[in-house]
């Protein structure tokens, strides 16, 4: 029963923190190919959920996500560089950072907000990047 919960923990932080998860998997004491499996599968399910529910929050809300007209702007270095990906790279450097700078529901309401229009490609784009983080993070934990 207590693997069951190993699991579930392993699965639910990597829906929402990736970069944990595989390092969770190993403290856990998972092999190598089981880290890679629970960890993308919850990475994925995740990219699904909050790339869904991020949708669903822009058309529910869809004058709260425009410009508002102000004399004055705000920006963080966080919303700078959020600005900076979506402009420079687009949909694959959201697919590629998402993961592991920034979290994948985050980085999921981006693509929903600014790729709505390409779903399909836009869930898949992100969903192996999350494959491929999670095989280069294992890797790297059970290499060295």
């Amino acid at each position: 029963m207590d693997a069951w919960y190993e699991i579930i923990s392993v699965f639910l932080t990597s829906a929402v923190k990736f970069f944990a998860g595989p390092l969770l998997a190993k403290s856990f004491g998972f092999g190598y190919l089981q880290t890679i499996f629970i960890s993308s599968l919850g990475g994925i399910t995740g990219v699904l959920v909050f790339f869904n529910l991020g949708t669903r929050i822009v058309h529910f809300f869809p004058g709260f996500f425009k410009p508002i007209k102000k004399n004055r702007k705000v920006f963080t270095k966080k919303n700078k560089f959020f600005v900076m990906l979506i402009r420079n790279y687009g949909l694959f450097g959201i697919a590629m950072f998402s993961p592991i700078l920034i979290s994948i529901p985050v980085g999921s309401f981006l693509a929903a907000r600014f790729f709505e229009s390409t779903k399909k490609t836009a869930i898949a784009t992100i969903s192996m990047s999350v494959v491929l983080w999670s095989v280069s993070i294992s890797t790297f934990l059970f290499l060295f």
